[in-house]
């Protein structure tokens, strides 16, 4: 039976790279997006090359369109092998605003999208996730959520104080840590991975890494017969947390 596997956020950048990867290895890819004409662009791309992938509509920041997510995943396909949470945002990096300056608003839409969205993914994808037998939960996380990165004035990433973001993934990577133990039992892991710094929309042309290296290390985790649980990853191994 093929496996399958759940992407938010996959319709352009590196969730799409993942879900051309996969689609690769075989998987059933279910590319989860707010917006349905995109949504549906993309898998059409991936169907025209020989892809078997579904549009999964999804608002990561709508519980209810989450949780309907997952009725019709249940419906349609039985059960999710690998949740990728790709989905994420970043409302500082182009702005430049001081921590002290920053709107709460602004910290609250940050961590809607990149921490309550992830845990109401794999809270309403739970049941899905329990169906497949030894499953796979990747958070997307970053660097920039590693407090002992941001604590060291050494560290290539200590200069980037972009408060809302840097917070919600280290919040983030609590969950993947509290989560990790909670579904051991379970046979379900949860591991947050790094991809680095990209060239996507959020990560713009300055960065260094190719989307198609960004996407590396999550398709690793994704495929890899063994998988652990509880860690904080990236292409050269584990991150301090």
């Amino acid at each position: 039976m093929k496996k399958i596997v759940f992407i938010s956020g996959a319709t352009k950048g590196i969730g799409n790279e993942v879900a051309q990867q996969l689609a690769l290895h075989d998987f059933i890819v279910l590319i989860g997006a707010r917006n349905r004409q995109h949504g549906k662009a993309a898998v059409e791309k991936l169907q025209l090359n020989g892809a078997d992938a579904h549009f999964i509509q999804l608002d990561v920041n709508d519980e209810s369109s989450i949780k309907f997510a997952a009725e019709t995943i249940s419906k349609q396909f039985g059960k999710v092998d690998v949740l990728i949470n790709n989905a994420g945002v970043n409302y500082e990096f182009s702005s430049g605003t001081r921590p002290s300056m920053l709107s709460v608003d602004t910290l609250k839409d940050t961590f809607i999208t990149n921490f309550f969205g992830v845990f109401a993914i794999i809270h309403h994808f739970l049941p899905l996730l329990k169906q497949a037998g030894a499953a796979r939960i990747i958070n997307v996380s970053s660097t920039l959520g590693s407090l002992t990165a941001l604590s060291n004035p050494e560290n290539f990433f200590y200069g980037v104080n972009s408060l809302a973001y840097n917070s919600s993934k280290t919040a983030l990577n609590a969950l993947t840590v509290s989560l990790a133990k909670d579904l051991a039992e379970d046979k379900i892991s949860v591991n947050s991975i790094c991809p680095g710094w990209v060239k996507t929309d959020m990560g713009t042309e300055m960065a260094p890494r190719t989307v198609e290296q960004g996407a590396a290390i999550i398709i690793k985790m994704a495929t890899r017969n063994d998988s652990p649980t509880g860690k904080f990853l990236d292409d050269n191994g584990e991150i301090p947390w």
